[in-house]
């Protein structure tokens, strides 16, 4: 007995390291699994603290709890731990009972609402109710952008203060959009506009873009750096065209930028003291090939620059394009998925001629140096590798997406996540499956059993603490989902028991890590010694 209290002490352990360990500086974001959308500023969807519980080899299954309260059209969701969690939504108002943006604090248990702050209900407003995002910064307070808003929220209690920011008077203040931010390190907020034009005002969230004909005559969108402790507009500058991808910002041999990609190239603006100076050296020219559309939200690898075209509807196959921070001529792309069939889905609204569209941006893993992109027209995903020769195919999988690319896990266990809509349309889909990937070989791991409600389009799984994740239903829905082994942890051999041929096959595998790691920390060792032994005996005994 008191041995076997000692092996319960040590597991209580591994779960408080996960829990409460090693804080990780991502400035100006605070030092959690995520505390902004895309995890840093460079947007690289790489969340490490996050973990698959899965096996690597062999059968997983997925466990899945629902809330019961709504969160209509949640995009997306910020921790201070894994006890503080935070979502924000409301803002598609294309989807029934999306009045307006909201935050809420939510119980990690239950998934119930601890507080709930509705921030504008946009039919009495009459504005446009697009998208915007929420962030936890290291002030400990968050942050969120909605409409021409910013806000500032006590995480304590969902009061907030709020700011007016700059609107075009072409198209006036209610058919203005700040579609997200993002943060240099000292704090300072970079925000960008989108338009919905007045002929359109009819149509809500992203409607106001994808079904209006009159999307491609509005005024060049406007750049603005914000000083989030005054709430106060420090610069803004009208971009060369209109934009829709949003923007990420880099430090760069000392300086700060912000990337963005437009309809016909990639420009960048150097930072200081929350000014603006276009960088006229860094000139790639045209990025894009005949037939391909503007991409969307930029992500940094180390030195450089990666974005995929097609963020809008194309006639061309998606491009992976990669340019040098410190040499913009230095450039390369590829089509991955080119050769793959396309069975156009039938979406209403797109013309036929339609062969690729990607409305979610690339997911890096600066590690690897390894790209991850995707295309609902094809129905397809990969991974591509940069090199100093330039960009080549590690692996392509058949899958369904309109979603952002969740990358999670250490080092030698990355594990990619999104969404699946087989034989469905994008955009229209009313259903869709989760799959967790290998992220370095493709390999399916795990899958929903059953379909789920849809996603709230063009959002990303949110990678949580002990395995989990949270998935946002575009009508409220608020799943926890969970990816382990269909038998139990230790049992290596998945012969439904934990015995001597396990504790044979961990030993043999000692040292970093493997598919004996059974706590996720990137080695073998005691911890997973211990709980090998706490599981000794026939599944689900122990």
């Amino acid at each position: 007995m008191h041995q076997r209290a000692l092996w319960l002490i040590a597991a209580f352990a591994i779960v408080a390291t996960e829990a409460h360990g090693q804080q990780h500086s991502n400035p100006p974001w605070a030092s959690s699994l995520m505390a902004f959308e895309h995890y840093d500023s460079g947007r690289t969807h790489l969340f490490e603290r996050a973990h698959f519980r899965g096996a690597f080899g062999g059968c997983n299954i997925v466990e899945v709890g629902a809330a019961d309260a709504s969160y209509p059209s949640g995009y997306n969701m910020v921790y201070q731990d894994p006890n503080e969690i935070f979502i924000y939504g409301g803002g598609y108002g294309n989807v029934p009972n999306s009045i307006g943006p909201f935050v809420a604090k939510v119980d990690p248990n239950t998934l119930e609402p601890i507080w709930y702050t509705q921030l504008l209900v946009t039919a009495e407003s009459g504005e446009w109710n697009y998208p915007g995002v929420v962030a936890l910064m290291n002030d400990d307070f968050l942050y969120v952008i909605y409409g021409y808003r910013l806000a500032r929220i006590d995480p304590v209690d969902g009061s907030f203060e709020v700011m007016e920011l700059p609107t075009d008077l072409t198209v006036g203040a209610e058919n203005t959009s700040y579609n997200g931010f993002d943060a240099l390190s000292d704090g300072t907020l970079i925000a960008k506009t989108v338009y919905r034009s007045p002929n359109c005002e009819t149509l809500q969230g992203p409607d106001g873009l994808f079904k209006c004909p009159y999307a491609s005559t509005v005024p060049s969108s406007m750049l603005v750096s914000i000083d989030p402790c005054k709430l106060q507009v420090l610069d803004q500058v009208t971009l060369p065209e209109a934009v829709g991808g949003r923007p990420t910002t880099a430090r760069f041999q000392g300086k700060d930028f912000v990337y963005l990609a437009t309809p016909t190239t990639a420009i960048r603006y150097q930072i200081e003291d929350g000014m603006f100076t276009l960088d006229g050296s860094w000139n790639p020219g045209n990025i894009y090939y005949s037939g391909q559309t503007v991409g969307s939200a930029v992500a940094i690898m180390n030195d450089w620059f990666v974005v995929q075209s097609n963020g809008n509807p194309a006639a061309a196959p998606l491009s992976v394009i990669a340019i040098h921070q410190g040499n913009a001529s230095q450039m390369h792309q590829l089509q991955p998925f080119s050769g793959l069939p396309v069975v156009p889905p039938t979406t209403p609204g797109f013309p036929a001629s339609i062969v690729s569209w990607a409305p979610m941006s690339v997911s890096v893993d600066p590690d690897h140096n390894l790209i991850y992109t995707a295309d609902s027209y094809p129905s397809a995903i990969a991974a591509v590798e940069l090199t100093a020769s330039g960009l080549s195919t590690v692996w392509t999988a058949q899958q369904r997406t309109t979603e952002f690319l969740a990358l999670i896990g250490p080092r030698g266990r990355r594990v990619l996540v999104t969404t699946d809509f087989p034989g469905q349309s994008p955009y229209y889909n009313t259903t869709d499956e989760v799959v967790w990937r290998n992220a370095q070989t493709g390999e399916e791991l795990a899958r929903t059993a059953e379909a789920l409600p849809a996603m709230t389009a063009g959002t990303m799984i949110q990678p949580y603490y002990f395995g989990k994740v949270f998935y946002m239903g575009q009508e409220g829905e608020l799943f926890s989902l969970k990816a382990r082994p269909a038998s139990c942890a230790g049992d290596l051999d998945q012969d439904g028991s934990v015995g001597g041929a396990d504790l044979a096959a961990m030993c043999s595998l000692w040292g970093g890590p493997s598919d004996a790691d059974l706590n996720f920390d990137a080695q073998t060792d005691g911890a997973d010694l211990t709980m090998l032994l706490m599981a000794w005996g026939p599944c689900g005994t122990n």
